[in-house]
């Protein structure tokens, strides 16, 4: 895939800029659905029910059950070597409010989303509803295995990380249409359901948003960019990664705003530590 995002490189008119664009490069893995009735105890699946261990306490947000998004299976994504920093063993449980879709940029929203991280595959029995859970209101999405593979992801053009590319303003466009030839390389027509590498923004960077709402500051507006401590948490922005991207997806009656992505961030620190609870998840749409 480094030959053919060379070829798309210098095909928009930017082989000037081949060698920072191309050390921008970072692997991610893809996730893409199978279309398979089988359901495998334990295996890697976007939507339905998670399999769950007897002491498992569903996630909860004022009073409510979270709605259950996926489960990753740790042992699918150990040959990728975008996951190096995840257990070796276990299973990641996604839970969102689905219903109301928080935004995330308001710190008080944090407890709207939760990753919970069970480190045995064994014993596990698929989970009931939960009480309360408002099936009525699209609360439970169908049930989709899924299947990894790696790609190549490169920065969105309003990232973090495209700024640092120092690329001028008169190639932006160029970029532009490059990002989005890499994504039908990448998934064709899928979702981009992604774990890892850089984002699909859709609304701006969000690693500087991670940073500055984890510390209590409200990003729906500039008062929390501007705020006095903002410049002195910046720094810490770039160590925010990208877990996990849902897209909007018609097969799983996922939709996130407008046609819009959920995007979990959590630091390498808290991910190396297995410390997920201190997790960002945004939503953006056009």
């Amino acid at each position: 895939m480094n030959s053919q995002i060379s070829e798309l490189i210098h095909k928009h008119n930017l082989g000037m800029f081949a060698d920072i664009i191309e050390s921008a490069i970072s692997p991610a893995i893809h996730a893409s659905k199978i279309d398979s009735q089988e359901s495998v105890v334990g295996a890697s699946r976007i939507g339905g029910l998670p399999d769950v261990p007897a002491d498992f306490q569903w996630a909860q947000w004022n009073g409510q059950p979270l709605c259950f998004l996926a489960q990753i299976n740790c042992h699918d994504l150990q040959k990728f070597s975008a996951a190096k920093n995840l257990p070796d063993s276990g299973i990641l449980y996604f839970f969102y409010d689905a219903i109301e879709q928080p935004w995330g940029f308001d710190p008080t929203d944090r407890g709207s989303s939760a990753i919970i991280y069970h480190p045995s595959t064994e014993d596990l029995t698929p989970s009931l509803l939960p009480e309360n859970a408002d099936i009525d209101n699209d609360w439970l999405f169908p049930s989709y295995p899924i299947q990894f593979r790696e790609v190549l992801s490169l920065p969105s053009y309003d990232s973090l990380a495209f700024e640092q590319l120092a690329i001028p303003k008169d190639s932006v466009d160029d970029y532009v249409n490059l990002i989005e030839d890499v994504k039908e390389l990448i998934a064709a027509n899928e979702p981009m359901h992604q774990m890892f590498g850089h984002s699909a923004n859709i609304q701006g960077d969000m690693q500087l948003e991670c940073q500055l709402t984890f510390h209590g500051l409200y990003c729906g507006d500039a008062s929390g960019y501007n705020d006095a401590i903002a410049k002195d948490l910046e720094a810490g922005a770039s160590d925010w990664l990208l877990l996990l991207q849902l897209d909007s997806d018609d097969d799983l009656e996922m939709m996130w705003g407008d046609m819009g992505m959920l995007y979990f961030w959590i630091r390498e620190s808290s991910l190396q530590s297995k410390r997920f609870d201190e997790v960002c998840t945004i939503l953006q749409c056009s």
